[in-house]
């Protein structure tokens, strides 16, 4: 085992007071990180020496566990576009592959740039199934901290580049001046961002002016304050371990998350305002205070149909559970998405035995053989038999639908029909209706008309179950 570094705020590097040289420092820091980690890594690689160390790191001790190395020109000038040329030069010549992207519409402050930069990265490692790794330093963490003290963050926000992620960070233990020692050694090429030595931006006035003169006037400010820190991520890691086991369900797409209302009910006001941040970010929405206070008195004032919006215009309603899901009421948070164009048809024609295999959110699995005599109804509304030749349209509701079922032979709205199984409005605009031979036939989960085709006994039915994924 490598002995713990030094406190961040000591510039000195750990070689000094340690037996281990740069290599074995650097090396070690590398095994540790990568020993919980399975599969391949994306090296998120910016062309300063933080980051060309990490890239010279991985491809002499790990390059196997390389998957791409990504790196991303802003677009904000000539320093910009020769950083990443650099970044593909040097990962070409260790014979590694490059993913290389240009912003088209360069941002105009530290947020802007590092949203676009973390939507290539995320992009980057859903295409190679791969995580991200980044060189953070134990630098980096002191100024998110400080910053993030600055904007009021409380104990979930203090954790900053340490609280629990997918993104791995082989140098987040090590030092600027560390990492430097070992980039002289081994001579590793690089360009200083000018953005360093900057004080345009909070970040460069934190480092350059802010934590200088902390450290001057309270001496070891910077080690309490990674301290406290790392006490914050270890309890965010509590804090997540006890969502975990509440029953979160995340979808696949990871905009919506769900978890029981008796869950956040049982406990005091003051787990509410603990678990609601958690619960949120699973949806990749990011709680302030104001969410927070507005989301513990919703828990304890709303009922089922009930919604509210939240940071960022993301929504969350209580419903009733699925039918996959354990009985009860859920709230669900579910992120903000762009909109769909308005031109977006979302309608597909065709014969009963070709039906496409997804609609939207829902899927369309045929079946071999008519449902069993002990379907419950609920599940029945879930299945349909269609017949083999027809024309059968499928597509979304709109608000003018309407069937005739054995309750309203004369036909009557679907919206009415959503309202008593309790679907949400929310999902209202995305939901599919079934048409054969022009006329409804059929909501799946919802009700089924009268002239349904999926009569018990009718010869040439073509059976399907529709399956939502909204988790």
């Amino acid at each position: 085992m490598v002995d713990a570094p030094p406190p961040a705020g000591d510039q000195s590097s750990m070689s000094e007071s340690t037996n281990f040289a740069p290599e074995a420092l650097l090396q070690a820091s590398l095994e540790v990180a990568m020993a919980p980690v399975v599969g391949p890594l994306i090296l998120a690689v910016s062309g300063g020496r933080d980051s060309m160390v990490l890239l010279q790191a991985m491809a002499r001790w790990a390059p196997e566990r390389i998957a791409a190395v990504a790196t991303f020109d802003h677009g904000t000038g000539q320093h910009a576009t020769d950083a990443a040329s650099l970044v593909a030069a040097e990962s070409r010549r260790l014979g590694l592959t490059v993913v290389r992207e240009r912003s088209r519409t360069p941002g105009q402050s530290e947020a802007a740039w590092r949203a676009a930069r973390w939507d290539f990265l995320g992009r980057s490692g859903r295409a190679y199934t791969a995580r991200v790794a980044t060189a953070h330093t134990r630098d980096d963490q002191l100024e998110t901290v400080v910053m993030r003290l600055l904007r009021g963050a409380g104990a979930r926000g203090m954790a900053a580049l340490a609280a629990p992620s997918s993104v791995v960070r082989p140098w987040l233990g090590l030092s600027r001046a560390e990492l430097a020692r070992w980039a002289v050694l081994e001579q590793v090429a690089y360009l200083e961002d000018p953005m360093n030595v900057s004080r345009a931006f909070l970040r460069g006035r934190v480092r350059h002016e802010l934590l200088p003169a902390l450290e001057t006037a309270t001496p070891g400010f910077s080690d309490q304050i990674l301290a406290l820190a790392d006490q914050a991520a270890s309890w965010r890691r509590d804090v997540e371990r006890h969502v975990e086991a509440l029953g979160v369900a995340v979808a696949s797409t990871g905009a919506r998350a769900s978890c029981p209302v008796v869950a956040l009910e049982s406990t005091t006001r003051e787990g509410q305002a603990v678990l609601w941040p958690a619960i949120c970010a699973r949806a990749g929405v990011t709680l302030d205070a104001k969410g927070t206070r507005e989301l513990v008195k919703f828990t304890m004032t709303s009922r089922c149909g009930s919604r509210t919006l939240v940071s960022g215009g993301a929504v969350v309603l209580r419903r009733r559970a699925a039918a996959a899901e354990p009985p009860g009421e859920r709230f669900e948070v579910r992120r903000a998405v762009p909109k769909q164009s308005p031109t977006a048809v979302r309608v597909w024609s065709g014969a009963a035995e070709a039906l496409p295999p997804r609609l939207g959110r829902f899927r369309w699995r045929r079946l071999l053989t008519a449902p069993s005599s002990g379907s419950t109804a609920e599940q029945e509304l879930w299945t349909i038999g269609l017949p083999r030749g027809e024309p059968v349209t499928l597509r979304v509701w709109t608000a003018g639908d309407r069937i005739r079922t054995a309750g309203a032979p004369a036909g009557r709205r679907v919206t009415r029909y959503f309202s008593e199984a309790h679907v949400p409005a929310l999902d209202r605009s995305t939901w599919p209706v079934v048409l054969v031979e022009n006329e409804l036939a059929w909501v799946p989960g919802v009700c089924r008309a009268l002239a349904a085709p999926s009569r018990p006994g009718r010869p040439e039915l073509i059976w399907y179950r529709c399956e939502p994924e909204f988790d």
